[in-house]
């Protein structure tokens, strides 16, 4: 154990070859550790820990706030422990009292929940310009009780667009039973050209034909696949046996 005072070459300590090192004790603390020395005495008095700046502990205000008082975010429970100044204000539209920051006093005078009412639809902030897609191929389209197929949307207002698409193409709004088919399966494919009219029946028929057919087309394509694999296996066969016949005359 070393003694107040010793002093060593870094070289010893596995530190910095070029420096002193001497044996000496915090002024704060009285933690004795290695510190650099310079001119016989240690470079720095105090340690390492002493030396870094403590966070300051902030106290919660537990008494009732009034209006207008400014407090820091530490000093206000549930808020993070830092000081950043807030100011207790009221909204003047349901009169619920609330902490805003200082920076921004004035800026929002109502609260959260009175700023997002009425936030729906066109005011929303997800508003995407009544396009909605499902995910599974169709595509829907916002309607407003002005327009005149209106009556084919849901309680939301939406409704499918190659319905819509073949509506104006026929010049009224379908009835619940008319089914819309797309000639070339292709859903999103929503011109008057790819789409007709028919009913549940005609469309489940279309449908089951459709998939069957795109069986077929895959199952012709896998046999197709599999015909020029053995083909390339027997070129290659064929191909070492010439290599050995032509090796013999070599």
């Amino acid at each position: 154990m070393p003694v107040i005072g010793d002093i060593v070459h870094g070289k010893e300590l596995e530190r910095f070859p070029d420096k002193i090192y001497i044996w000496s004790a915090c002024t704060k603390c009285g933690g004795e550790r290695w510190a650099e020395c310079r001119n016989g005495k240690p470079f720095y008095s105090i340690c390492f820990k002493c030396s870094r700046p403590k966070k300051k502990v902030w106290e919660i205000i537990t008494t009732e706030p009034y209006l207008g008082e400014i407090r820091r975010s530490g000093q206000i429970e549930g808020y993070a422990k830092c000081k950043t100044r807030y100011i207790y204000e009221e909204c003047p539209n349901c009169h619920n009292h609330k902490w805003v920051q200082l920076s921004a006093k004035g800026k929002y005078p109502k609260c959260r929940k009175c700023m997002n009412i009425g936030k729906i639809k066109e005011r929303s902030g997800t508003w995407k310009g009544g396009y909605k897609d499902l995910g599974t191929g169709y595509v829907m389209i916002r309607l407003y009780p002005d327009n005149p197929y209106y009556s084919m949307c849901n309680k939301t207002g939406y409704v499918f667009e190659h319905r819509l698409v073949m509506a104006q193409y026929l010049g009224r709004c379908l009835e619940d039973w008319e089914m819309v088919h797309h000639r070339d399966s292709i859903k999103t494919h929503n011109t008057p050209e790819n789409l007709f009219v028919t009913d549940a029946k005609n469309h489940n028929t279309l449908v089951e034909a459709t998939l069957v057919n795109q069986g077929k087309h895959i199952k012709a394509q896998d046999n197709r696949i599999k015909g020029l694999e053995s083909r390339v296996t027997l070129l290659e066969s064929e191909i070492t046996v010439f290599k050995m016949d032509m090796s013999e005359f070599i």
